[in-house]
């Protein structure tokens, strides 16, 4: 077994292995490192590169509104199941937490629920924070983050939508918000984001129809592996 050495190389695993037992998953969403869901169920996960009182703080807090949390760290390179192992389990289980271990070895990665979540009779209390959440997960339409990145900026819904009006500006030219409506941007958001601007990616004609300001020509090549996402599909 290696050494996992960055807290988002646990991410990739532990999509694949939530999307094998039929869940959806996004990265970074509203503060949460990964979300899951199907049909109804929402499931949150924490990584860190080890336990810590930071990260059971963050998993609590999200048990007000998910209806299971996990935190999740690398497999000890030498994992040793004795008392000491055995009473960080007690303490998951009595904080109804659940604990999956991502292990590496060579290309190959594993993932292992060594703890599954408890009930910690806890009542969801914040359904607010829940439905934003669950507006945040449907309004992405592509996972383009990776759970556990700092110092990059996320591809929110909003971010997203703006991205593909310049992608759509960058491989056809200018366009009315009709035209790019007709290319499947957003029916409902393409205008308002085209006329707010907030990135100043976009140049309105007296015709219209909008172009690619310089800003816009940057986030292209900022955004190149999510922009190569849009061509994709």
């Amino acid at each position: 077994m290696e050494e996992i050495r960055y807290e988002r190389d646990l991410y990739e695993p532990l999509k694949e292995y939530l999307t094998g037992c039929g869940f959806e998953v996004r990265a970074e969403i509203n503060k949460c490192d990964l979300a899951a869901k199907r049909d109804d169920y929402l499931i949150i996960v924490e990584m860190k590169r080890h336990l810590s009182f930071d990260l059971l703080e963050q998993a609590i807090e999200r048990q007000s509104y998910a209806d299971a949390v996990y935190v999740c760290i690398p497999k000890p390179v030498n994992l040793k199941e004795d008392k000491n192992w055995k009473s960080k389990l007690r303490v998951l289980k009595r904080l109804g937490l659940g604990l999956l271990l991502v292990g590496k070895l060579g290309c190959l990665s594993t993932v292992e629920e060594a703890l599954a979540p408890q009930d910690a009779s806890q009542p969801r209390v914040s359904v607010k924070k829940r439905q934003s959440l669950t507006r945040e997960f449907h309004s992405r339409s592509l996972d383009l983050n990776t759970g556990g990145c700092c110092g990059v900026p996320l591809v929110t819904a909003y971010r997203e939508t703006a991205l593909y009006l310049a992608y759509l500006l960058n491989t056809h030219g200018p366009l009315t918000a009709k035209s790019m409506r007709a290319l499947g941007s957003h029916p409902g958001k393409t205008t308002a984001i085209l006329n707010a601007n907030y990135y100043g990616w976009f140049e309105k004609a007296p015709d219209k129809s909008f172009s690619l300001t310089e800003k816009g020509q940057e986030a292209i090549v900022t955004y190149a592996l999510l922009i190569s996402a849009f061509q994709s599909i």
